[in-house]
């Protein structure tokens, strides 16, 4: 999914976002954006959002000096989850179908995004998801698929989101399919890295679920940029669950071909509505 001019704003919006991580006065995050916007005519009209993105804020990490802006955040968000998930195993073992609840349930989770929503309400996104349907389902062909898969590989997005994403994990391995979960290599906004998946417990799971880091600091997945370990697991899995909207920028251009790709997420921008052809705050799951 390449830029276009409507991504500006949110670039603004996501330094602004970071900024308000910090305690410093106005004046001196003025100068730090004041800073960074000379790095706008140099992006790639050609890339993607996320590429393009984490130029930006690995800029605005670089003035501020600080390696991860949103440490304490992601640690609170990471808290709120947890606190959650008791009751929502309750739904998905209660459920008639609990591996389409876990799915939904992890959808619901990809409302905590500090880097485009800065107020969110998690347990509203839940009620919200589990009476509305998919606006895109290709839940059909994804259980179709499921039937011969031995490999499984989900794609993390964002701390606090990754403690539900445990529970797609958990329900997915119960077939015996063999479940690895990646997380970013470095801090870039609130996304998800090996620190978060231990704090929801994600590292302490069976053999049958690891997680691994995609060796990248990129917003979303950027396959040249990941690590050799990444890029076999991405090779080996027979259906690979792409989570969240920076995901989606990064790789819908090879799901068009790549069938094996599902993208899980809800559309929290309207660029990404559009493409997807839905609207704006509606959730997905398909598979191109």
């Amino acid at each position: 999914m390449n830029v276009t001019l409507d991504c500006i704003p949110c670039y603004i919006k996501q330094m602004l976002n970071t900024l308000a991580q910090t305690e410093l006065p106005e004046e001196k995050m003025r100068e730090i954006i004041h800073q960074t916007l000379p790095l706008f005519p140099g992006l790639d009209p050609q890339g993607t959002p996320a590429e393009n993105s984490t130029i930006i804020l690995r800029k605005v990490n670089e003035l501020l000096g600080i390696e991860d802006p949103f440490h304490s955040a992601k640690k609170e968000s990471n808290e709120l989850a947890l606190k959650l998930l008791p009751q929502l195993k309750e739904r998905i073992d209660q459920s008639d179908n609990p591996l389409f609840m876990a799915l939904k349930i992890a959808v619901a989770g990809n409302i905590i995004d500090m880097g485009i929503l800065k107020d969110f309400d998690v347990e509203g996104s839940i009620q919200e998801a589990m009476v509305k349907d998919f606006a895109r389902d290709d839940y059909a062909s994804f259980v179709q698929r499921l039937k011969e898969a031995r490999e499984i590989l989900i794609l993390g997005d964002n701390s606090g989101e990754i403690a539900f994403d445990r529970l797609l994990a958990e329900q997915l391995s119960e077939s015996g399919i063999k479940i690895t979960y990646a997380v970013k290599d470095q801090p870039i906004l609130n996304d998800a890295t090996m620190e978060d998946a231990a704090h929801v417990g994600m590292t302490g799971m069976p053999e049958q679920i690891r997680v691994i880091s995609n060796g990248s600091g990129f917003l979303g997945t950027i396959l040249k940029d990941c690590s050799e370990e990444f890029m076999q697991a991405y090779k080996n899995a027979d259906i690979v669950i792409s989570k969240g909207q920076a995901n989606y920028e990064s790789l819908e251009a090879f799901g068009k071909e790549d069938r094996r790709l599902y993208f899980l997420l809800r559309a929290k921008c309207e660029i990404v509505a559009k493409n997807l052809g839905v609207h704006l705050g509606e959730m997905v799951f398909c598979c191109s």
